[in-house]
């Protein structure tokens, strides 16, 4: 698989983008607080060393009348030095007086407004001589009763070190960090990435036939439950390959049945000019009959294609249930007859519902078909409906071969039969399925030894 295109890639440079982006603003932020931090110590060491010094010279040098210095400005520059700053005297248009160095600078320091009007502030500058970066602490005093500035200047090269080793030490830690992360998020891309090409790999087999093929579904997540499913699909594709295979089997049977008896006798007739009048009849009869077979065989075929395709509109209209359940047993008292089995319909009167009378009646005709076919010989089928729960409830029920419990679920499945061999297309109950599914039902099959096999048609109550 081409990296560029890979998911691992993806989602590594996806996780490696938002850690660099996060270090790159964290290790920005944590330069500009160092740094202020540390510059802010020593302007405010500065300033309380100036605001001590302030105190103190207030208080005594008004008593001073002369000392060792023989200048106020020099008394001044001692009563305010600090370590390691150079004390400088301005007066209030930024002209150096006297300084520390005993130097003294031509050029005028630019003051800014904070200190002209008497406030004391701090600034980081170059320093004029070296051009070395300082903080410059400018504190406002009184001289011999007239206003000047204490300027303290102290080098922050020995700051801009320790800053240097911290900052290094920071990124240190970043790309160590994002390494850690890197290695991390590689694992992760792995652990997502494996199993998504061992699941596409096997869905590849599956899509070229095999679904013999069963992909691993331990994993705890979401690819655990698209590997069950699709584990689930290719057992269901299973099934109704085997199911497709049965009822092509069933069908051509069904279908070669009544072609070999149409065709033994068309060719009797054509090559047995000696037959009788009685034998005509009743190969022209087996003829007819076979017909009617295959005729309903190729109608199941259509119906079942046009409930599967959802081609059916039903036309809804108002109904009796009753009235549709009395003439399905109606049409097929003479199949019952030939089984001695008697057709039983509720008197509950007359139950309104809005539906396709056609279909449903189509739905219950083959329900009562399927339970004369299984029904015991002269045993007793009974059809009830009746209202409850605001539903519509009809129940075929018969006492006849007992349909085991792993079958159930099965039964309304196209081309299921639960004998191998069993007679007709098996697609009766489906299409019952289908039609009473679109009428917003269901349909449902219990079967035991005490009650017998019971399918329930439940219908919402739909009334005109």
């Amino acid at each position: 698989m081409d990296w560029r295109k890979s998911m691992i890639k993806r989602v590594v440079l996806s996780f490696m983008a938002i850690i660099l982006l996060t270090l790159a603003l964290g290790g920005v932020t944590f330069a500009f607080a160092v740094r202020h931090y540390f510059y802010s110590g020593v302007a405010q060491v500065l300033l309380n060393r100036a605001e001590a010094s302030d105190a103190l010279y207030g208080q005594f040098s008004g008593n001073v009348r002369i000392n060792r210095w023989g200048s106020p400005f020099m008394e001044a520059l001692d009563s305010f030095r600090a370590r390691n700053a150079l004390v400088e005297i301005l007066n209030p248009e930024g002209d150096l007086i006297a300084s520390s160095s005993g130097l003294t600078e031509t050029a005028r320091v630019p003051l800014n407004s904070r200190i002209i009007n008497g406030k004391e502030t701090s600034r980081v500058e170059r320093f004029p001589r070296t051009g070395e970066k300082v903080m410059a602490v400018y504190y406002p005093v009184q001289i011999m009763g007239k206003p000047y500035i204490i300027r303290y200047v102290s080098s922050l090269s020995g700051i801009d070190r320790e800053l240097m080793l911290i900052y290094l030490g920071t990124f240190v830690c970043a790309v160590v960090i994002a390494a850690l992360v890197f290695f991390i998020s590689l694992r992760l891309a792995k652990s997502i990435v494996t199993p998504i090409r061992h699941i596409i790999s096997a869905s590849e087999e599956m899509a070229s036939g095999n679904f013999n093929l069963r992909m691993k579904d331990h994993y705890s997540d979401e690819l655990g439950v698209l590997a069950k499913t699709l584990n689930t699909m290719a057992e269901e594709i299973q099934k109704n390959d085997k199911l497709k295979n049965q009822f092509i089997s069933s069908v051509s049977h069904e279908l070669l049945t009544p072609l070999t008896g149409i065709r033994g006798w068309s060719e009797t007739m054509i090559i047995n000019h000696t037959l009788s009048p009685a034998e005509l009849e009743e190969g022209l009869n087996v003829i007819k009959s076979e017909s009617d077979r295959l005729q309903i065989i190729v109608r199941d075929l259509l119906n079942f294609s046009k409930l599967q395709g959802n081609n059916i509109k039903l036309n809804r209209a108002k109904m009796d249930i009753g009235v549709s359940v009395r003439q399905s047993a109606a049409s097929l008292q003479i199949k019952a007859a030939e089984k001695r089995c008697i057709l039983v319909t509720g008197e509950n009167g007359r139950l309104s519902f809005t539906g396709d009378s056609i279909r449903l009646q189509q739905a219950i005709v083959n329900l009562i078909d399927n339970a004369i076919k299984f029904a015991d010989d002269g045993s007793r089928i009974s059809i009830d409906y009746y209202e409850e729960n605001h539903q519509v409830i009809i129940n075929v029920k018969d006492k006849g071969i007992v349909i085991d419990e792993k079958d159930l679920p099965y039964l309304t499945d196209a081309f299921y039969q639960v004998r191998a061999n069993g007679r007709g297309s098996g697609l009766g109950l489906a299409i019952s399925d289908q039609i009473v599914r679109l009428h917003g039902g269901k349909l449902t099959i219990t079967s035991n030894k005490q009650e017998g096999t019971i399918a329930t048609i439940r219908l919402p109550d739909y009334h005109c």
